[in-house]
């Protein structure tokens, strides 16, 4: 039985609907930040993931894995990358919220699958059976009507789709699990991400900081 199988049979699917449904509220939220640069907000989304998710790692017990990272050259190697390509596709998604662009935000989820089969075809040599090849022929044209659709702003559904696509595919071969993976990249970006929320706080948008972190700027 795949990972994926189990997940099911261990009751993942609940979890994986909840998490795509906060997901769809996303915009909703980003929206009501409007005004606020992008980089503001994801230097909070950042720095504020930093204690979220250590509290996480403790209850699941899995702080040692976390530390275990951290000596070794290989899993650092991997999450460097992986923060880089998840720090790109949070920027970006949330500046195509904040200025309007919904629809390209979620063609490039929509696309993001395709792309997902595309890299693990190419680097990880995985195959599809022919019903699958059928079903990502049919994604792939209703993806294509909608990119006909929003030809303008493609380039961000295709910034979206390969940064996420590629970040999954780094992850893929992370010797790390999901949330000790998690931690490892927020506390990699945390640096740059405070140095951003100093810069934002003392300059001439001080008043937007505080709405999203105000003890960041006290």
């Amino acid at each position: 039985m795949s990972e994926a199988e189990k997940a099911v049979h261990s009751g993942g699917l609940p979890y994986a609907f909840g998490a795509y449904l906060l997901w769809g509220f996303f915009p909703i939220y980003f929206m009501f930040l409007k005004g606020i640069a992008a980089g503001e907000i994801l230097a909070h989304r950042i720095i504020w993931s930093v204690p979220v998710v250590m509290v996480i790692l403790l209850l699941r017990g899995q702080w040692q894995e976390f530390r275990s990272a951290w000596s070794s050259p290989r899993a650092l190697g991997t999450m460097l990358l992986s923060a880089i390509f998840i720090a790109i596709n949070w920027l970006f998604y949330v500046a195509a919220i904040v200025e309007g662009h919904v629809l390209a935000t979620s063609i490039g989820y929509y696309l993001n699958p395709l792309v997902n089969v595309l890299l693990g075809r190419i680097f990880l040599k995985e195959r599809l059976t022919r019903l699958q090849a059928v079903a990502v022929a049919v994604a792939m044209i209703g993806v294509a009507i909608l990119m006909f659709e929003a030809i303008d702003t493609l380039w961000i559904s295709l910034i979206l789709a390969f940064s996420f696509g590629s970040y999954g595919l780094v992850r893929k071969m992370a010797p790390l699990g999901s949330v000790p993976g998690l931690a490892v990249e927020v506390t990699i970006l945390a640096p740059i991400a405070l140095t951003a929320a100093v810069v934002f706080c003392s300059g001439p948008r001080r008043g937007a900081a505080n709405a999203i972190g105000g003890v960041a700027c006290d």
